[in-house]
């Protein structure tokens, strides 16, 4: 995937998806090149806010604990996106598409980016920005995925493509709240 292309894969059907599609790169490569060192920064941004912040978003919890948190978001982001991907060709297959590991894989990796920059938002200390960026970073992964899935898995541009994005963000979306729901409970759990 060249970064060139990623900002309008967002938009487009075809820039970026066509060649992906064409030549998607293997799964350890994504893993490796792509997922591994994104994941690392939302982790990064956890404990920037944390250390410097922390005070403003949970007083009383301690370096530890967002250490803690920060390490478990990690391993957690790493293992998403793999089950994703199996996600995503499960949905496919209820739709009766073609879609392998791999495709799945793709997506769900390219569809993950915008989440993973959202925590850039980290570096303003005010809450409420910081919900807005990752409101902002899900509706970038959604259209993402709205984008890629016709390319991927041989949907349509339409109607049938708009129904996988959404029973995908679905499954996305309960994956994403449930990691939330782990932090604040660690945040706020015994403080």
């Amino acid at each position: 995937m060249k970064l060139s292309a990623y900002s309008r894969m967002i938009t487009s059907f075809h820039v970026g998806w066509d060649e992906l599609h064409r030549d998607p790169p293997s799964i350890i490569s994504m893993m490796i090149n792509l997922v591994l060192p994104f994941s690392l920064l939302p982790a990064a941004m956890i404990l920037y806010a944390g250390h410097v912040n922390g005070q403003l978003y949970v007083p009383n919890a301690s370096i530890d604990r967002w250490n803690t948190i920060a390490l478990l978001f990690l391993v957690a982001e790493l293992a998403t996106v793999p089950l994703m991907a199996w996600v995503l060709r499960l949905i496919a297959e209820s739709k009766q598409l073609q879609a392998t590991y791999r495709d799945g894989f793709v997506v769900a990796a390219a569809a993950a980016i915008p989440l993973w920059l959202s925590s850039l938002v980290l570096l303003i200390p005010n809450p409420a920005i910081n919900l807005i960026g990752v409101l902002l970073g899900l509706l970038a992964s959604f259209a993402m995925l709205y984008h890629g899935l016709p390319e991927m898995f041989g949907t349509d541009e339409g109607i049938e493509s708009l129904d996988l994005a959404y029973s995908s963000i679905s499954a996305g979306g309960a994956a994403w709240t449930l990691l939330m729901a782990m932090v604040l409970l660690l945040l706020f759990g015994n403080t």
